[in-house]
């Protein structure tokens, strides 16, 4: 059966809109963030202010896509 996954993320200062947009431009990685259609679930959240990042894996994904987001991540951490 396809195995796939979604992982949200929230920084602690930086909004998930330019997370997303740094990952696009910089890395190549697609990523959607913001409020997803769900502002009731950000509300109850507590990320109604700045969303999330989503991240969609499946088994099409490669270890080194995932070590470049992790990677970009780390990177984006120090902005």
């Amino acid at each position: 059966p396809n195995r796939c996954g979604i992982v949200a993320l929230r920084h602690h200062r930086l909004q998930s809109e330019l997370i997303a947009e740094e990952l696009s431009s910089k890395y190549n990685i697609a990523v959607r963030g913001g409020l997803h259609c769900a502002p009731l679930m950000h509300e109850a959240l507590g990320t109604l202010d700045g969303g999330l990042v989503r991240v969609s894996f499946s088994h099409y994904n490669s270890e080194k896509e995932i070590d470049t987001l992790i990677f970009a991540l780390k990177e984006l951490n120090h902005l």
